[in-house]
Order: C-alpha cells, then structure tokens, then sequence
C-alpha cells in the first residue's frame, strides 16, 4: 500500500466534498431538492456509518435513524413534486455530515475506499439500511 493510501484525504477534498453535502441540503431546505442531491446525501450518510464501524468517530445509531426517517420523508414527497426537508428536521442530517467530514480529514484513504466499497455492497443487498 502506497504512502498515498496510509494518509487522509486533503483538507482541499474535504472541503470540496462538504460544501457539496451541504449544498445539497441547503437545497432541500428551499425546496429545490431533487433526486440526484438526495443520493449525495444518502451516500454521505452511508459512508459515516461504515466509517464509524471502522472506528472514526461515531454518533448514536437513534441519529441516524432519526435522519433516514427524514430523508424517507423527502423521498416519499418527491413523488408529488416536492423536494423539501424542513429547516428543523436537518439538525440529525447535519451531525451525520459534520461527523463524516471529521472522519475524511482522518480516515486513511484506504479507509474510506473501504466504506465506499461497502456502500456499494449494501446496494445490491435487500436490507433497508446499513445500521
């Protein structure tokens, strides 16, 4: 395994990756979600809690299913043309994603290669949720 893989990602690449999963949200927050800033978001969600297996860092698994239980809600609205998360609904979404930044600026590359191939796994799977 090359140095490149022992080591985190760049403050640049978490930065670049958290304005996105931020943005995303903000975009639920006016109403102007949409499916793809929804998978963003999942993904992210996802990849914490595989990260947490892992050891970095962790919040309450009631979070997540806290923030699943909203983002549920925002899909299931989607199908009448509404792409909204309340403003006060985002506060266990927005932890989740606070933790997942934590864990890029510490995680090893490899590590997070990990999660992400996980994520896919859970994919093909029936299971309704990681956690």
């Amino acid at each position: 395994m090359g140095k490149a893989q022992l080591l985190p990602h760049t403050a640049a690449y978490v930065r670049e990756q958290s304005l996105c999963w931020h943005l995303a949200l903000a975009a639920f927050k006016t109403g102007n979600g949409n499916g793809d800033l929804l998978a963003k978001i999942v993904k992210a969600l996802y990849l914490a809690w595989y990260l947490q297996e892992a050891g970095f860092g962790a919040v309450q698994r009631e979070v997540y299913l806290d923030a699943e239980r909203i983002l549920d809600v925002a899909a299931s609205c989607a199908s009448r043309g509404v792409w909204v998360i309340e403003s006060a609904d985002c506060p266990p979404i927005i932890q989740i994603l606070d933790l997942h930044e934590r864990q890029l600026l510490c995680a090893p590359v490899f590590a997070v290669a990990e999660a992400e191939s996980c994520v896919l796994r859970f994919g093909k799977s029936e299971k309704r949720a990681p956690w």
